[in-house]
């Protein structure tokens, strides 16, 4: 399981909560699908009855037989947790071994590794046989192929020969 974000406040009449990540959301729960609030430390499954995001950070979201405010206001400021296939530091380490391209200059190079830096993500890539940071911003990023285990990248002009 990993962590989507914390419920911030009820959202209108019906038992819907507003639901703040810092990531962002990948996709929105089904209905149907459990969501696990953590309520003294532990994952309770509540079923989405709808769900959707308004922001990139904020996804609401009522779940199965909670019909009012009042009935979901106890859960304000409890982690919510969704099923998913990777932790993100899992995630980031299935990124060694891509290869990265720019598809401005067509400069390739394979990431070694990826590296968590404060409010940024850099991949460690051997581009010419030396190590450059390359930052995994989602506006650089063009594309994932995870199966042709590539990423399609438009880097500013300049980034790639800082360290020359």
């Amino acid at each position: 399981m990993k962590t989507i974000g914390r419920i911030t406040k009820t959202y209108g009449f019906e038992g819907a909560v507003v639901v703040r990540g810092s990531g962002g959301f990948r996709g929105e729960p089904e209905q149907g699908e459990p969501v696990f609030v953590v309520t003294d430390g532990i994952p309770v499954p509540f079923f989405t009855r709808e769900a959707y995001c308004t922001a990139p950070d904020t996804l609401i979201i009522s779940f199965d037989d909670y019909l009012t405010a009042e009935s979901v206001a106890h859960l304000r400021g409890c982690e919510v947790r969704a099923m998913g296939a990777e932790e993100p530091e899992d995630e980031l380490k299935a990124l060694a071994g891509f290869i990265l391209t720019d598809s401005a200059s067509g400069i390739t190079g394979s990431i070694k590794e990826v590296v968590q830096n404060p409010g940024q993500l850099m991949a460690v890539a051997i581009i010419g046989g030396e190590e450059v940071l390359i930052p995994l911003h989602p506006d650089l990023v063009v594309s994932v192929d995870r199966r042709g285990r590539t990423i399609a990248m438009r880097l500013p002009e300049g980034l790639v020969s800082l360290n020359d």
